[in-house]
């Protein structure tokens, strides 16, 4: 269990100290939501809150990685995906470079050994899905990534909902005793509450497609 804090705190703190200067960040390179007609903000927005919430869970899975080195694809994964999203939050890029490309991700973080190669059936346990593991464990990750880009409408919508969800499962880890599962859901859960304290209306800096 000391684990579980001292990861998580990792997380929260250093999301919340950096966040600051990463809406700095976002005005000096042009990473901001401009105001318009569909929107309710009246002023330009820094727009890579995702970087901040990243720097915090890839400093805290720093620590877990030299216990677990299993998470170095998850970490790659997640790198080509917040590169992707600051691309997209600066210059835009189109949904199929972005979609070829959270595939790609996706593949590398099955390449390190993360597939469901089962799933539960409440009704007769356990089904294996065999070759069928690795195109719905992608299909899984790049479907997550885009739902949440979804619901990134409101000021603290999609950091909220993200966080009561990975709450949620990281409790089902780790009574499971899926502790890899557990670890990883309590660090974002750590640097997503380091960073709703700016998110929440109303919102000194978004999310962006790096973060959602």
């Amino acid at each position: 269990m000391d684990l579980y804090l001292i990861l998580f705190t990792i997380a929260f703190f250093i999301t919340m100290l950096v966040t600051p200067f990463i809406a700095r960040l976002a005005f000096f390179v042009g990473a901001v939501d401009r105001p318009n007609g569909r929107k309710i903000h009246d002023t330009f927005m820094p727009r890579l809150g995702g970087l901040a919430i990243f720097l915090g869970f890839f400093t805290a899975m720093l620590v877990l990685v030299t216990k677990k080195p299993i998470f170095t694809g998850l970490l790659v994964g997640g790198t080509i995906v917040l590169i992707l999203g600051m691309i997209d939050d600066i210059r835009g890029v189109s949904p199929r470079v972005k979609l070829l490309w959270q595939t790609m991700a996706a593949l590398v973080v099955v390449y390190f050994c993360f597939d469901m190669d089962t799933l539960s059936n409440f009704l007769h346990g356990l089904f294996r899905l065999g070759i069928l593991a690795v195109p719905l464990t992608v299909f899984w990750i790049v479907a997550v990534t885009n739902a949440v880009n979804l619901i990134d409408g409101l000021d603290g919508l999609a950091s909220g909902v993200s966080a009561i969800a990975l709450l949620t499962f990281a409790f089902i880890a780790y009574r499971g005793g899926q502790e890899s599962a557990a670890l990883v859901s309590v660090i974002l859960v750590g640097a997503i509450l380091g960073f709703i304290r700016y998110n929440f209306f109303p919102a000194k800096i978004f999310l962006g497609d790096s973060g959602s």
